[in-house]
């Protein structure tokens, strides 16, 4: 993630500064969690993942002990526009809105959502978050 975020930061500087967003979803359940719909809401690009082997992207199941790394950015900030970035990620277990300025996460029934990190500044968050399943 910090490789990514770091590589960004390099080739887009200057004049041509852009806003990212990375986020590591972890799956510390022990069961299969169902990734329904990840997106930006406020941005300049898709939200892209990249997952791990226990990842079925046809299907959307992220196995036990897999992650998925999403990634977004925003658009070139203007005296109209201030560029923000703003990720949304469903899962059968939990919701999640992250961006630069603010972050929530709300778990559902039988499901605990936590932050491992949160790393912000004013051009980039890293968000590191492990879901488990309440005993």
């Amino acid at each position: 993630a910090w490789g990514l975020i770091d590589s960004w930061g390099q080739v887009f500087s200057g004049l041509n500064s852009r806003r990212c967003i990375t986020a590591g979803l972890i799956n510390g359940t022990g069961y299969d969690v169902q990734i329904k719909s990840t997106k930006l809401v406020e941005g300049g690009s898709p939200c892209y993942s990249i997952p791990s082997k226990e990842f079925n992207a046809e299907q959307g199941i992220l196995k036990p002990g897999g992650c998925v790394l999403f990634f977004g950015w925003g658009v070139v900030p203007n005296l109209l526009q201030p560029g923000n970035v703003v990720m949304t990620i469903e899962t059968n277990a939990c919701e999640v809105d992250l961006s630069i300025r603010t972050n929530s996460s709300g778990a559902k029934a039988g499901y605990h959502v936590g932050f491992l990190e949160k790393s912000v500044t004013e051009w980039w968050a890293k968000y590191w978050l492990l879901v488990r399943k309440v005993s």
